[in-house]
């Protein structure tokens, strides 16, 4: 079978399912349950046209957008760290396993004691969730390196930060892009569920808020932007690596 008759019949599958939906809604199941695409059309673009589905999204990407990157820069510098010095790995390794044993998402009620329900118990919640994915990938990169190549750059002369960012990262980028790749989504994750417990605005928020009133379609637009606002978060992280 060809790519565009694949691509033809994905088409189809999709479209013969948002017809279905739109169908069942209202004739077959009450549509508070699962709303219908009409109407999850509609919502989403009365709350762009209102603003206070941009301003919802806005929060959320500020939270992602803080602590997605200084958790994933302390994750790889510690894993480097660790890699780098046996000392550090013996005394400290036990502890991080230990500490990433927690469920960080159940740490935001926590964050939320500690730092209020603004945007700051958010990032804490990002920060850990980053942090841990980009820690355990990069330290495990470190550990996986061949030390032929860091001794014969060494005898060549390469010391310092030269050895670091021409012989090690080389090396070891595969595993560091695998945890920042990875961490994104959970980013995204750490943010919504921060907001699920308490908060006063962001796309965590306006989804409870929707699901407690029975505003099912709303629902599906804060799930939306949620999606969106992973591919945003990608995409600006790879335009900052290129």
């Amino acid at each position: 079978m060809g790519a565009i008759s694949v691509t033809l019949i994905r088409f189809a599958i999709v479209i013969g399912f948002f017809a279905l939906w739109e169908i069942a809604s209202g004739r077959w199941i009450e549509p508070f349950l699962i709303s219908s695409p009409s109407r999850i059309f509609t919502s989403l673009f009365t709350g762009f046209y209102s603003g206070d589905l941009l301003q919802h999204t806005w929060v959320t990407f500020q939270e992602v957008a803080i602590g997605f990157p200084v958790g994933a820069i302390a994750g790889i510098g510690l894993g480097y760290a660790f890699g780098r010095s046996r000392v550090l790995a013996d005394i400290f390794e036990p502890i991080i396993i230990a500490l990433n044993g927690i469920p960080r998402t159940a740490l935001a009620p926590l964050f939320i004691v500690w730092l209020g329900i603004g945007v700051w118990s958010k990032v804490g919640v990002v920060f850990l969730l980053t942090f841990f994915l980009n820690f355990f990938n990069t330290y495990t990169g470190m550990r996986q390196m061949d030390q032929e190549y860091v001794d014969l750059a060494s005898l060549m002369g390469v010391k310092g930060w030269k050895l670091t960012f021409k012989v090690i990262f080389p090396a070891i980028s595969p595993y560091v892009f695998t945890g920042i790749r990875t961490s994104i989504p959970f980013a995204v994750i750490g943010a919504i569920v921060g907001e699920f417990v308490a908060a006063t605005e962001g796309v965590g928020f306006f989804i409870r808020m929707s699901a407690g009133i029975f505003r099912t379609a709303d629902v599906f637009v804060g799930i939306i932007e949620k999606r969106a606002l992973r591919w945003q978060t990608q995409t600006e992280h790879i335009q900052i690596q290129a």
